[in-house]
């Protein structure tokens, strides 16, 4: 005899993987629809909720490639990564590295990174808020204490570096667009910050250095050590000019001492 346990795994081994129809009815008894008929009525809205989750949450994507094509991809995603919680907010955040190893995507290799763009957009917009940084609570900073000053960064931050030009491909497929839309691959990446100071998501280019900065403090990385490595590599790099923009803009929350 099943068990409660073990229908429910069939059943939604059925729904969401669409196999194992004969093990998923069984125990089922009909009730005016055959348990097939009534098994596919929520197979198939089922995969078409979750497709226009996955559409809502990637509405580029969706305009690169057409309905048809996106379609395909999202029944394929919703197999390989089925839903595993009642909250739709995170269904979708494998979505880039599965276009990535999707064998029909493989002439538009722009598509993850497009993807990955739209998701962090998704998380900074959802994640929790936080007041800037005040400057003048630095002065309570030790000078003999500089060395170990860490920051904190908004809770929304993302970084996303690319080998395309996603944040151009992102803004010409917004509704209401009206410049010019040609993109040319050969332009190169982009590095690039994703925030939510107020109640927009801001989506900033980076150069290099800025982006490497940024991403070290991110990693709790002293300042002493990130301003370091940066100019090893920027020796040019303004420090004191860049902490100051971003503290002015909110990017930095809170500080701390590392005491390791």
């Amino acid at each position: 005899m099943n068990t409660l346990y073990e229908t429910q795994l069939r059943f939604a081994d059925y729904v969401l993987r669409d196999k194992g129809l004969d093990l998923a009815v069984a125990g089922i008894k009909d009730n005016q629809l055959t348990p097939q008929q009534c098994l596919s009525i929520y197979r198939n809205n089922t995969q078409l909720g979750l497709t226009e989750a996955l559409r809502d949450g990637y509405p580029v994507l969706n305009k690169l490639v057409g309905t048809e094509f996106f379609n395909h991809l999202a029944r394929s995603y919703i197999q390989r990564f089925p839903l595993k919680a009642g909250c739709l907010l995170s269904f979708g955040g494998n979505f880039a590295e599965f276009i990535a190893a999707f064998h029909p995507a493989a002439g538009l290799p722009y598509l993850p990174d497009t993807a990955r763009l739209e998701w962090l957009w998704h998380e900074a917009f959802h994640e929790a808020g936080a007041s800037a940084l005040e400057i003048s609570t630095l002065a309570t900073v030790k000078p003999e204490a500089y060395a170990k000053l860490g920051f904190k960064l908004h809770p929304s931050t993302r970084f996303l570096a690319s080998d395309y030009p996603v944040l151009k491909i992102w803004q010409t497929n917004q509704d209401g667009y009206e410049g010019d839309g040609r993109i040319n691959l050969d332009d190169g990446g982009c590095w690039l910050l994703l925030y939510r100071p107020g109640l927009e998501v801001e989506l900033i280019t980076l150069d290099e250095a800025e982006y490497l900065f940024l991403t070290l403090l991110a990693m709790q990385m002293s300042l002493n050590q990130a301003v370091e490595q940066v100019l090893m590599k920027n020796p040019n790099f303004a420090v004191q000019a860049v902490l100051q923009h971003w503290l002015t803009k909110g990017l930095l929350t809170d500080f701390y001492l590392k005491h390791s």
